[in-house]
């Protein structure tokens, strides 16, 4: 009765690991699926030094707008790599040298979104919301950095997922903005208006419920009083 009791248990555990990395592996590629399809599609045009390429609005603010998008799509490619076990693993060298690469990118397209906010003159509402999104970015991946000096890897764990996700938010904001568009939100101001706030801290809002939802949820000893 016990044999087979354990028996059982073990095949209940060894389906839940299995169920666990095919969503995983869906994850996976949904999120690079998502990370090609920007890259290729929106950003080969800002490497055409051009008015007609730019457009009217980007055209001016060239000098901000290219190391902008430089540095974004830089840390948005290489951001997955970071939390690939078989990478941080099995090749500690490159992962420190990725690493590197990330936190520099993220944090001077960080900056550069917020240079991008100050000269904005979209309305009160985007330049907010893009100030704010290239502030988390700053935020979390100094965190980030900060963690691992220190030799916390948790919590630089913790900060790179948040660090990403805010960065995720350069694809994000093209995706609230086309969705928008779809349903007759034909007002650049209003769509961009909602889309730099809702591609920052909606996800990060849902990362951080995953973040600490794991430490609520997996228990732990309970002190005395």
């Amino acid at each position: 009765m016990t044999s087979t009791t354990t028996s059982t248990k073990t095949q209940s555990f060894s389906g839940a690991a299995d169920f666990s990395r095919i969503l995983a592996a869906f994850a996976w590629a949904v999120l690079l699926s998502m990370v090609a399809y920007f890259v290729l599609r929106e950003v080969p045009r800002y490497f055409v030094w051009s008015e007609a390429s730019y457009g009217a609005y980007y055209w001016p603010r060239k000098t901000v707008v290219f190391p902008h998008i430089l540095m974004a799509i830089s840390a948005l490619v290489i951001g997955p790599f970071q939390f690939l076990p078989q990478i941080r693993n099995g090749y500690p060298k490159v992962h420190r040298i990725l690493r590197r690469i990330y936190v520099v990118s993220a944090l001077l397209g960080s900056a550069s979104g917020i240079v991008m906010a100050v000269i904005s003159s979209r309305g009160l509402v985007n330049d907010t919301g893009l100030f704010g999104l290239g502030f988390a970015g700053l935020l979390t991946t100094s965190m980030a950095y900060i963690a691992i000096r220190k030799r916390n890897f948790i919590q630089h764990k913790q900060w790179m997922v948040r660090s990403y996700v805010v960065i995720f938010g350069f694809v994000t904001i093209r995706s609230i903005t086309t969705v928008m568009l779809h349903y007759g939100f034909n007002n650049p101001d209003d769509r961009f208006g909602v889309a730099t706030w809702a591609c920052w801290a909606v996800p990060l809002l849902f990362a951080e419920l995953v973040i600490q939802g794991k430490q609520v949820f997996a228990g732990g000893t309970r002190s005395a009083a």
